[in-house]
């Protein structure tokens, strides 16, 4: 199995990160600008992102523990060797800020997609770092790989 990592520290609340990745608007905000989801365990959500058309990842939501623990398993994705897998974003407070410390898990191999996968969270991750603290991310279709230049 393999899994992909991740930690960012935020300059927001444990609260306004938690709503950033607990409702449609915050997920529209940074990650994908196409996005429906359910705010209770149980309920799913659907992630649209266009390349030459329109593909989705569908999750259903697994636990949420206002405000540091949002998690979600992947049912059905475009990329099937997502399907099966774990999202989770653990928040804990440090100072003024908030530290995301991010996991993707499951993966059969460390493959393309994989490879892939971690790249894209990287830069999602960035993009919501940026949403919060200055209002304006760069989720899909309006990637900006410019934001990676200075995430300070």
């Amino acid at each position: 199995m393999a899994d992909i990592r991740h930690q960012v520290k935020i300059l927001a609340d444990q609260q306004k990160t938690y709503t950033a990745l607990t409702t449609a608007e915050g997920i529209r905000n940074w990650w994908t600008d196409n996005a429906d989801l359910d705010e209770q365990v149980g309920g799913t959500g659907i992630f649209r992102f266009h390349y030459d058309h329109t593909v989705e990842t569908i999750v259903r939501i697994v636990s949420l523990q206002q405000p540091v623990l949002v998690c979600w398993a992947v049912t059905s994705s475009f990329r099937p060797e997502q399907d099966g897998t774990v999202i989770r974003f653990e928040l804990r407070p440090e100072g003024s800020c908030t530290l995301v410390d991010f996991s993707h898990t499951g993966f059969v191999a460390a493959d393309e997609t994989f490879d892939l996968m971690n790249k894209g969270w990287a830069y999602y991750l960035v993009s919501l770092k940026r949403y919060l603290e200055t209002g304006k991310g760069a989720p899909s279709p309006h990637i900006d790989f410019s934001i990676m230049e200075d995430n300070s």
